[in-house]
């Protein structure tokens, strides 16, 4: 792969002891067999360290204590850290893109017109004030015509097609149990809070209190009286509490075989009578369909109650509040800036973020595959996606090693996890074919710009129901610093714009890539085979593959793991939910040992070793995976994120995993029961 190893000349001298009890270097080097750089020449940052801190107590402190200290949260952020710091680097190359584009200096082609189209409407707030709510007015009309059950599914059709996801959800996924096709799913969803835990916990009852303020804030602004804004407020509150409390929480939703709950259209009547589900799918342009997963039966039969049971004056107050609440960016300033007031409320931000961020974020979500065609071509040069395809062969072949050295599983087991191991594919960079956006876009109307944008994408899922399953198609944009592993198609997509420091970089050491980058690709391929991903076998269908012995001993590591992250404590009495973070956790540590096997095989035979300001290579690749994380959140943001989030926070995905990995108190010569070196280990992989 790419970012050999430096060869640099110099005198071989290592440093001692690491202040606070890790020690870097595990011997005293020859001349003959190591090089002297700096962190900085291998990728990584010494100004990010803190040396005072104890590696073997808190290595995420010693890694990023310096960052920490030099870096506040944004004033526009709610959380701040590495994966924001690309995020911006790769917004202000997509800011000259799109400002290039609305002045015409892009080329005359079609797509960037589009783009500049699309981004100028955004801009143009003189244009959004004139327009008030003229682009929303037909949508607003048809729920004003809500009056019973028939009239209020007409609306919830016109509502969906434009993607304000009111009462419940519903589009195309793979089938469980045949991911070959596409089926229809339908599932719970309306709620205006971030999880139904806020209706209830007393943890979130400021937060009702001030979206309650919000929703009559927000009907003041449509011209109702106090006395009239304050009954509506009340009413989309009653509807969402309802909802909310048939909604599963979200460890509950984990159980994927409790989500899989195939209906054809006669059984969807009977269990929802009140909903008219032929008109619908007939609304919705996709009318035939013999099979739809209802994800949560209960909640459709709470739901098809209040059809009935919720007064249509209620049903009205609960659209319009989510069609205004969703469109706020596009109505006049008063609307986003009320949608603004609440979001501080909600998660401590101070400052609204600058409208041309805003704009870039708006014309990637309608036009995502348009936009990554411009930044491929200015960020990410030809030879960077075939290293990176090197890094996955490394650890998808390092993931097979380990799974032959398992002491706990059978060799039936492990030659069906090297079956779907071996048929993981990678989607990498960016992809080979983009897609067309037939839908008009104008400079001067940016809300029916946005629906159309929504439209467009909303049906172009939902009419795959019935169709098809495509393993190949991209879940993300080329330009998100992110990456994912998809069950249904047992493949891992690995974005363009996360192949950047400090994950990545074509002239960084072998250990700080595989430590960074290489532990994000060793996580993605153990999702296949985490708590969840386990679950389905090499073709992507939901199928028991293990022997059932393997399969409870598989359990009972995962219950370790789900033991040992709840003790760890985030705010003041507030812990990581180790049930609802568990398969992240179990791929967050099975991706770190991955990625060192492969970094160890890389460098295997090398005549030289790189110590860095006296950092080994294995002190190095732990250094790249703790400093790729390095973030700080608002305590409003950590609070939501223990209930929302199925990652732990960084801090605890650095010193979590690694106080799990042997090799890395061996490292840092950690004694026995550090807290970085515990006498209790909980790894599966």
């Amino acid at each position: 792969m790419s970012g050999s190893r430096l060869l640099i000349a110099a005198t071989a001298t290592l440093l001692a002891a690491c202040p606070g009890g890790g020690k870097e270097g595990a011997k005293t080097p020859q001349p003959d067999d190591t090089v002297q750089v700096s962190l900085e020449e291998v990728g990584l940052e010494s100004a990010s360290l803190d040396r005072s801190a104890d590696a073997c107590t808190d290595f995420y402190q010693f890694a990023c204590g310096g960052w920490l200290a030099a870096n506040e949260i944004p004033a526009d952020r709610a959380r701040w850290g590495r994966f924001g710091e690309v995020d911006d680097r790769n917004e202000a190359a997509l800011h000259e893109i799109l400002e290039d584009a609305r002045a015409g200096k892009g080329g005359d082609g079609p797509v960037m017109a589009q783009l500049g189209a699309f981004y100028g409407s955004c801009m143009d707030e003189a244009g959004i004030e004139k327009a008030g709510l003229s682009g929303i007015q037909p949508l607003l009309d048809k729920i004003a015509k809500v009056k019973d059950a028939r009239s209020l599914g007409a609306a919830l059709i016109d509502l969906h097609n434009v993607g304000v996801g009111v009462a419940f959800g519903a589009g195309s996924e793979g089938d469980f149990a045949d991911s070959s096709k596409n089926v229809l799913w339908v599932d719970s969803g309306g709620l205006g809070l971030p999880d139904r835990d806020y209706y209830f916990k007393e943890d979130f009852k400021t937060k009702v209190d001030a979206y309650r303020e919000h929703l009559v804030n927000v009907f003041a602004l449509l011209g109702r009286d106090a006395k009239k804004a304050a009954a509506a407020a009340e009413n989309v509150l009653s509807i969402e509490q309802q909802l909310a409390e048939a909604t599963k929480t979200g460890v509950e939703r984990r159980d994927l075989p409790k989500l899989y709950n195939p209906h054809d259209l006669a059984g969807l009547a009977k269990l929802t009578p009140k909903i008219d589900w032929t008109a619908y799918l007939t609304g919705r342009g996709n009318a035939d369909q013999p099979k739809v997963i209802v994800t949560t039966p209960g909640y459709f039969s709470k739901l098809d109650e209040m059809f009935v049971k919720v007064k249509p004056a209620a049903w009205q107050d609960y659209l319009t509040y989510h069609l205004v609440e969703d469109m706020s960016f596009a109505l006049p300033k008063k609307f986003d800036d009320e949608a603004f007031a609440f979001e501080q409320k909600l998660s401590g931000v101070e400052k609204q973020r600058e409208r041309w961020k805003r704009c870039v974020d708006a014309t990637g979500f309608a036009l995502n595959e348009a936009l990554a065609q411009p930044y491929i071509d200015k960020m990410f040069p030809g030879t960077s996606k075939q290293a990176a395809i090197e890094t996955v062969t490394s650890i998808a072949r390092a993931f097979a090693g380990e799974i032959d050295k398992l002491d706990w599983m059978s060799a039936e087991t492990k030659a069906a996890a090297k079956v779907k191991l071996g048929k993981i594919s990678g989607l990498i960079g960016y992809p080979d074919s983009f897609r067309t956006y037939d839908f008009a876009v104008t400079p001067d109307n940016f809300a029916a710009n946005t629906l159309a944008g929504t439209a467009f994408e909303t049906r172009r899922q939902f009419l795959k129901a019935g169709k098809p399953y495509d393993k190949n198609e991209w879940l993300m944009p080329a330009y998100i610093v992110n990456a994912y592993y998809n069950p249904l198609a047992n493949n891992t997509g690995l974005p363009a714009g996360i192949l950047q420091p400090p994950f990545w970089g074509k002239d960084r050491g072998v250990a700080a890539n595989l430590g960074g980058i290489g532990m994000v690709v060793g996580h993605e391929l153990t999702h296949g085979f985490d708590d969840q991903g386990a679950q389905f076998d090499a073709e992507g269908n939901m199928k028991m593959w293990w022997q059932p012995s393997d399969f409870e001993k598989f359990k009972a590591k995962g219950q370790c793991v789900a033991d040992q992250y709840s003790t760890f404590e985030v705010l003041p009495g507030k812990f990581v939910n180790g049930p609802l973070t568990l398969g992240e956790n179990i791929a967050d540590i099975g991706g770190i040992k991955m990625a060192f096997r492969a970094y160890r095989s890389v460098r295997e035979g090398a005549p030289r070793r790189t110590v860095a300001d006296g950092f080994t290579e294995d002190q190095q690749f732990f250094l790249a995976v703790a400093q790729a994380w390095c973030s700080k959140d608002r305590d409003e943001e950590a609070l939501s994120r223990l209930t929302t989030d199925v990652h732990s926070p960084p801090g605890w995905r650095v010193n979590g995993s690694l106080r799990n990995t042997p090799e890395f108190a061996e490292a840092f010569q950690c004694q026995a029961g550090a807290k970085m070196a515990p006498a209790k280990r909980c790894s599966v992989w």
